[in-house]
C-alpha cells in the first residue's frame, strides 16, 4: 500500500500570501491608528475677518507631531495592502500635498515662489518604529 502526496505549490503560495495579507492589514491598522492619535493634539484657533481659520499661538518650536488645526491631515491617514508577485506590501500614509513636508521638513522655494524653512514634524515614522515589534509579531503569526 502506498500513499501519494501531490504538491501544488501555486495553491500553497496563494494561500500563504492571502494569510500574510490578512495579518499585514491588521498590522497596518495598528500603525494607522497610532499615527492618527499622534495627530489628535489640537491647537487653539480663531477665525480672521475673512473667515480663515488660524492658530492663536505659535506652535512649539519642535513638536513631536504636527498640531491639528482642522484635522484634515489626521482624517487623510489611510492604509493599503497589496499582494505583489514576490511580496505582500503594507502602506500607511496620506494623500495630502503637505503631509510629506510635515513628515520630512522642507527648506527652499516652493511652487508659489515663497521661501520656506519648515522643520520636520514626523508622525508616520515614529508610529511605525514604536509599533515595529508588534507589527512583526502580527505578521509572524504570534
Amino acid at each position: 500500500m502506498t500513499t501519494d502526496i501531490k504538491w501544488r505549490p501555486a495553491i500553497v503560495v496563494n494561500a500563504t500570501k492571502a494569510e500574510i495579507a490578512k495579518r499585514m492589514k491588521r498590522a497596518m491598522l495598528i500603525v494607522q491608528g497610532d499615527t492618527q492619535r499622534r495627530l489628535s493634539v489640537g491647537t487653539a484657533t480663531r477665525r480672521t475677518k475673512s473667515g480663515r481659520l488660524v492658530a492663536i499661538a505659535k506652535a512649539d518650536p519642535a513638536p513631536t507631531a504636527p498640531r491639528a488645526l482642522t484635522g484634515a491631515l489626521r482624517t487623510s491617514i489611510t492604509h493599503d495592502v497589496q499582494i505583489e508577485p514576490n511580496a505582500v506590501v503594507g502602506r500607511v500614509g496620506s494623500n495630502l500635498v503637505y503631509a510629506r513636508r510635515q513628515e520630512l521638513g522642507f527648506s527652499g522655494t516652493d511652487s508659489r515662489g515663497r521661501n520656506v524653512d519648515a522643520k520636520e514634524r514626523p508622525f508616520l515614522r515614529p508610529a511605525l518604529f514604536e509599533n515595529l515589534r508588534r507589527v512583526v509579531a502580527i505578521i509572524g503569526g504570534k
